[in-house]
């Protein structure tokens, strides 16, 4: 090979390395809700276009409340997510590694989002991504101050909740569509392995369910229960009953406080209308 050839290729190689450098890991965005109106969502839309405008939806549409600065941090790669996660919202470097295949990650006053993923979905998909992580932001907001949280299968539930809402909003696709969707993937399922919802009461009873049995026995269960004690009691009392997770009072107190029937009780009327999914119904009484 000529020295000519070596110089090209080095300096090919240099400049390799510097335009990588140049690419940055992550960019980063400050979510606005002072709008006056739905920041307008065109085709091809910018990471930061859905995420003002389906923030604004959640606040506006749906009253919940959110922290006054929350920052989007959209990570390049994986590698990338886990330094953010490690460096940013701090983290420890395990904890941050066990996170490494989330699509994203809401913190209290950050939304972490995996941009390599963002780039595969449709405007659907990445709607329901930001609606669901900046769910958790509020719940943060509603119980700030609080000594304890809410069952994870409120949480949780409670987030999809507002993503189906925000995507049926967009114009995506009608929420009882994706209530149907719900319901037929109960139906494909094993609902008897399903745990009580009093079991998805933690984080770590919520992850090991998930892992063992399927995100419809977490996930899918908790949505549909959630759209339940909605449809019953309205949204207005569920975010009564989150927020009441702020006061300085006796954490089981708050569900008998705000709702007429007893946890317990809510569950097993849960548990025996998500068994009954599919059950053809009696014919309604003549007259009626």
């Amino acid at each position: 090979m000529s020295s000519c050839w070596r110089i090209l290729l080095g300096l090919s190689a240099v400049l390799a390395t510097a335009c990588s450098s140049l690419v940055a890991p992550y960019r980063q965005y400050e979510i606005r809700f002072d709008a006056p109106a739905r920041p307008p969502l065109g085709g091809s839309p910018s990471d930061s276009e859905p995420i003002d405008s389906i923030a604004w939806l959640m606040h506006h549409r749906l009253d919940l409340p959110f922290p006054p600065d929350i920052k989007v941090y959209v990570f390049v790669n994986e590698a990338a997510f886990v330094d953010g996660l490690n460096k940013i919202a701090g983290e420890k470097s395990e904890e941050a590694r066990e996170r490494r295949f989330a699509f994203g990650v809401a913190t209290r006053g950050a939304l972490f989002l995996r941009g390599d993923y963002l780039a595969r979905m449709n405007l659907a998909g990445r709607a329901s991504l930001i609606a669901h992580e900046l769910t958790h932001i509020s719940q943060d907001r509603l119980r700030q101050g609080g000594r304890a949280r809410p069952a994870q299968w409120v949480l949780e539930g409670h987030a999809e909740w507002v993503k189906f809402k925000v995507v049926d909003l967009l114009g995506y696709r009608a929420y009882a569509e994706s209530r149907d969707i719900m319901v037929r993937a109960a139906l494909g399922s094993t609902i008897q392995s399903f745990p009580d919802l009093p079991a998805l009461t933690d984080n770590a009873a919520w992850i090991e369910a998930t892992r063992r049995i399927g995100a419809m026995a977490t996930y899918g269960q908790a949505f549909l229960a959630v759209d339940w004690l909605v449809e019953q009691y309205g949204n207005a009392k569920l975010l009564e009953f989150l927020g009441r997770f702020a006061l300085d009072a006796d954490p089981r107190e708050h569900w008998r406080t705000v709702f007429p029937l007893s946890y317990r009780e809510f569950a097993d009327k849960f548990r025996t209308r998500l068994e009954g999914l599919g059950r053809p119904r009696p014919p309604a009484p003549r007259g009626s």
